[in-house]
């Protein structure tokens, strides 16, 4: 592919800077976050995305905006913040891609499904049940009838993250500390690596639509404790935390759509936590 001059919005977090690290390798990037990205190849611009100036300058030039800044779906979040940067800084960064003539590709949520019957399919209608959920539902909205990739990213994990449940257990178990468990522990989810949703989000540079990012399979969260105690033999002090209202039951993706662009996962649950452990400095020289 050509060499091109791309914009990162959030390439500073979690999904972002795994982003930057694979477009540097061959494009020009530059990242708008308020914090310096890991990546010293990318050029990074201080700013905000609530700034319609600091968007409109970093995308100057720009021929693809990959937009993952957000406020992530905190317990506690304000709602009037979140609709302010998940809605209204989403569409100063679509206004401004539109302005430059850049691809958008934007990173959205399962939460937009809410509580609909699994396997979840992108064209079903969408009730969220969260705010989070609702204010990229709105982003979404934004981009209908454009040529944008709108990836709906399932729970994601990997290396660098601090706040997802995969690695909070890793980090917790590692450490002998407390592990919170929220409800029953039987609610599932789809996990999905790190390495493989930047995958899926760069095929957005060639594709259009809304595509899940998951790999179609139902983990639960004990599950997932289980699998990570067979792998360090540490076991879990489980503390128990009342269930979250805002959490659905069953979630799994249908991923028929994204997998008719070539796409699928390559990471297996269990190689994903090993890979996560790994990073955090633990040794398998028991396996």
């Amino acid at each position: 592919m050509k060499k091109m001059k791309i914009l990162v919005t959030g390439g500073s977090g979690f999904i972002g800077s795994h982003v930057v690290d694979r477009l540097a390798q061959q494009h020009e990037v530059v990242v708008l976050d308020a914090n310096v990205p890991r990546n010293s190849k990318a050029r990074f611009v201080s700013g905000d995305i609530r700034s319609e100036d600091d968007v409109r300058i970093a995308a100057q030039g720009c021929k693809a905006v990959f937009h993952l800044a957000a406020i992530a779906q905190a317990r506690n979040a304000d709602e009037d913040m979140m609709y302010k940067v998940n809605y209204l800084g989403s569409k100063n960064v679509f206004d401004a891609a539109e302005k430059a003539g850049a691809k958008i590709i934007f990173a959205s949520s399962a939460a937009v499904y809410g509580n609909a019957p699994v396997p979840l399919k992108e064209q079903i209608s969408c009730r969220p049940i969260s705010y989070y959920g609702n204010t990229k539902l709105k982003a979404e909205q934004l981009l209908k009838g454009s040529d944008a990739f709108v990836a709906r990213l399932f729970n994601v994990y990997g290396p660098y993250n601090e706040t997802g449940v995969i690695n909070v257990f890793c980090r917790k178990m590692m450490r002998y500390e407390e592990v919170p468990l929220i409800g029953t522990g039987t609610q599932t989810r789809d996990f999905v690596y790190v390495s493989d949703v930047v995958d899926a989000l760069l095929l957005g540079l060639e594709h259009a639509g809304i595509y899940n990012v998951a790999t179609g399979k139902e983990t639960s969260v004990l599950q997932v404790i289980d699998t990570i105690e067979r792998l360090t033999r540490y076991k879990p002090n489980i503390k128990r935390l009342p269930p979250n209202p805002f959490d659905p039951a069953e979630s799994v993706a249908d991923i028929t759509r994204i997998s008719g662009l070539g796409w699928k996962p390559k990471t297996d649950l269990k190689t994903g936590i090993r890979l996560v452990l790994e990073s955090m400095g633990e040794k398998f020289e028991h396996i």
